[in-house]
């Protein structure tokens, strides 16, 4: 009797559901304002030394990118690019290019300048399908 309960018992069976946005979209203004934090309290009092740069801009990029990743954009790629040089009266143009969805990438940066330094950082918010 009690095999006769057991098989007579219902099954459930959920359908798939697809989930095609985003619950919280890349906000740039949100992460400028993070990048703007980390930068200026990094970078006040540094000065140029190229044996401490690499390591600082590895630092920096992940510091930046853990602290956007805490806001949970989800399906979210977070690609952070630091660029620091020595300011010596010259001109930088710095150039990224990416295949682009329009409706949902987005992308903040911010630009830091001392009297030894400049510091060019950009995020990059690419949704994944």
């Amino acid at each position: 009797m009690s095999e006769k309960k057991f098989l007579s018992k219902q099954i459930r069976i959920y359908q798939p559901t697809y989930q095609l946005e985003s619950r919280k979209s890349f906000n740039p203004e949100d992460v400028r304002k993070i990048l703007q934090q980390h930068i200026d309290s990094e970078l006040q009092e540094v000065e140029y030394n190229e044996k401490v740069v690499p390591d600082l801009c590895t630092s920096l990029a992940e510091n930046i990118r853990t602290a956007i990743k805490e806001q949970k954009y989800d399906r979210y790629r977070i690609i952070v690019s630091v660029t620091i040089g020595q300011k010596r009266q010259q001109s930088v143009h710095v150039f990224h290019s990416f295949l682009w969805d329009h409706q949902r990438d987005g992308f903040a940066a911010h630009n830091f300048e001392n009297c030894h330094i400049y510091a060019n950082v950009v995020v990059y918010g690419i949704y994944l399908d």
